[in-house]
């Protein structure tokens, strides 16, 4: 993908969202772009790295990983953003694998960039930092009503479990 196409792909992510146009077209510039294949990791659960991303093009799944099973917890399109959580944590290392599904590009933001933009007080620092704590807020509802979700399917008296007796699955 070429730079024109990447930049303007990423000016139109959420997290650029609410910028003035001049504080995003220079934030823009400071994202770098990562290519990347069908099975690849663009990031890997465990791993110290602090770049927050946004997908701009292709695909790719969010991993959960135990023992030597990976378990899909989300399927990620243009236009989304991960790795918020270990950028703002030193302390916390990658929860998830992120893996190509297709070839794409991803934009990266390392912290150290980010960093510097808060030390100069750009703008673009505080308006990212609200754009991703907005994004964690909608992240965290959307979890919780899956859980809700399958709390209630593991009730008894439920179709689920009526479903699970009818076919001698277990409990």
């Amino acid at each position: 993908m070429n730079r024109i196409l990447f930049d303007n792909a990423l000016k139109h992510s959420t997290l650029l969202a609410g910028m003035d146009a001049p504080t995003r077209d220079a934030l823009v510039t400071r994202f770098v772009a990562f290519q990347f294949q069908p099975g690849e990791a663009i990031i890997r659960a465990g791993d110290a790295g602090r770049h927050l991303g946004v997908l701009i093009d292709g695909a790719a799944v969010v991993q959960a990983r135990r023992d030597d099973q990976a378990f899909t917890v989300e399927h990620l399109e243009p236009g989304r953003v991960f790795g918020e959580i270990a950028f703002f944590d030193a302390q916390s290392p990658r929860t998830a694998d992120i893996v190509g599904t297709s070839k794409g590009t991803a934009a990266l933001l390392s912290f150290d960039v980010y960093a510097e933009l808060v030390r100069l007080g750009d703008p673009g620092a505080e308006v990212l930092e609200k754009n991703v704590l907005d994004l964690l807020g909608r992240r965290i509802h959307a979890t919780n009503e899956k859980l809700a979700e399958l709390l209630e399917a593991t009730r008894k008296g439920t179709f689920l479990d009526t479903l699970r007796r009818l076919i001698g699955g277990r409990r």
